[in-house]
């Protein structure tokens, strides 16, 4: 279920050791990373969308999703267990490749106790894909690939 949240989200950033930043604020850095690399592709299968997707950074109202979104799985699961996660998704980006994230099969796992069902109803109670969404929509991308698609 992280691997439809994530694409729920600038290609390669470069983030400070590990070591000097929250667990959140890695998952932060991993998240733009792969919206980057998702926004590249849909660039480069519908022409249309240059210079008019949003930028890969968080907006507003994806970081409140994101947040919402953490503070969830903290409580079900723990601060070790998304640690655990985002350290699994921090060393996969050095092999995955953005026909992975586009299509699903980038193996991005829950944090260790927190099934589909349980992260599914966090993300929707989040609002994730509702503010993923409008930060689509902020630049014109996603009426472009409803016009396209």
């Amino acid at each position: 279920m992280i691997r439809s949240t994530l694409l729920a989200t600038a290609f390669l950033s470069v983030a400070p050791p590990a070591a000097a930043q929250s667990t959140f604020e890695r998952l932060e850095a991993v998240a733009v990373t792969i919206n980057g690399m998702m926004f590249d592709t849909m660039v480069a299968q519908t022409p249309a969308l240059e210079g008019n997707m949003p930028s890969a950074e968080w907006s507003d109202g994806l970081r409140a999703a994101y947040t919402c979104m953490y503070d969830g799985f903290v409580a079900e699961v723990g601060e070790p267990a998304m640690e655990a996660m985002v350290a699994s998704m921090e060393a996969q980006l050095d092999t995955i490749t953005p026909e992975e994230v586009m299509n699903g099969s980038a193996d991005i796992d829950n944090p260790e106790g927190l099934s589909d069902a349980q992260a599914a109803e966090i993300v929707a109670d989040c609002g994730m894909m509702e503010a993923f969404m409008t930060h689509m929509s902020s630049t014109g991308a996603l009426q472009i690939l409803m016009q396209d698609g």
